[in-house]
């Protein structure tokens, strides 16, 4: 009696380190597929972007570093005009740009710094507040002042862009940063009909 009793405890014993064995294995294939290969980063968890609102301290865009989650609630942490210009040249340290890339160079951007001041042409066909003869690019929706044509939202949406409170974050910010240097992109866009990324 004592031997049968024995040997179920033992038999017990071996299925459930076998059963436990097979789960950390399984368990150790998982981390594996979702960990980093050697010798490789994982991409930044934030990234630069923009979107067309106006800020509290009156400039016509933000600029800000965006980190997406799972359910795709974004995280936004604003910076400034100089900020965004160290960090996505790779100039200074930055939480979007780990390898130090200059991502106007990468995108073939030329003049970012006269591009980036651009970008409320996008949204307006004359700058708010004045102090520019500079005509923005916008086409309002004939029954709403400061409201982009339907066609208007439709290129600023394959860039990322639903809302007007939405970020154009990534690739598709500095594809869009380079396309505005395009004279050609730019006659599209007054008229409604320019590519989105490419």
């Amino acid at each position: 009696m004592f031997l049968l009793f024995y040997s179920n405890v033992v038999r017990f014993k071996l299925i459930f380190v076998l059963l436990l064995s097979v789960f950390v294995l399984k368990l150790s294939d998982v981390h594996a597929q979702n960990s980093e290969k050697f010798g490789e980063t994982a991409e930044p968890e934030y990234r630069f972007g923009f979107n067309l609102l106006e800020t509290a301290n009156g400039a016509l865009f933000h600029l800000a570093l965006v980190k997406t989650d799972i359910e795709g609630r974004k995280e936004v942490k604003q910076i400034t005009f100089d900020d965004f210009l160290y960090q996505a040249s790779g100039k200074v340290e930055s939480v979007a740009n780990t390898k130090s890339v200059n991502y106007f160079v990468k995108y073939g951007i030329t003049k970012p710094v006269e591009t980036l001041r651009m970008l409320w042409k996008l949204r307006f066909k004359e700058m708010p507040q004045g102090g520019s003869n500079e005509e923005g690019w916008a086409h309002y929706a004939s029954d709403a002042f400061f409201v982009l044509s339907n066609e208007q939202r439709e290129v600023l949406r394959k860039y990322g862009m639903k809302r007007m409170t939405d970020f154009i974050v990534g690739d598709n910010a500095f594809k869009l940063l380079r396309n505005m240097e395009d004279a050609t992109w730019v006659e599209q866009y007054k008229s409604g009909n320019a590519p989105g990324p490419n």
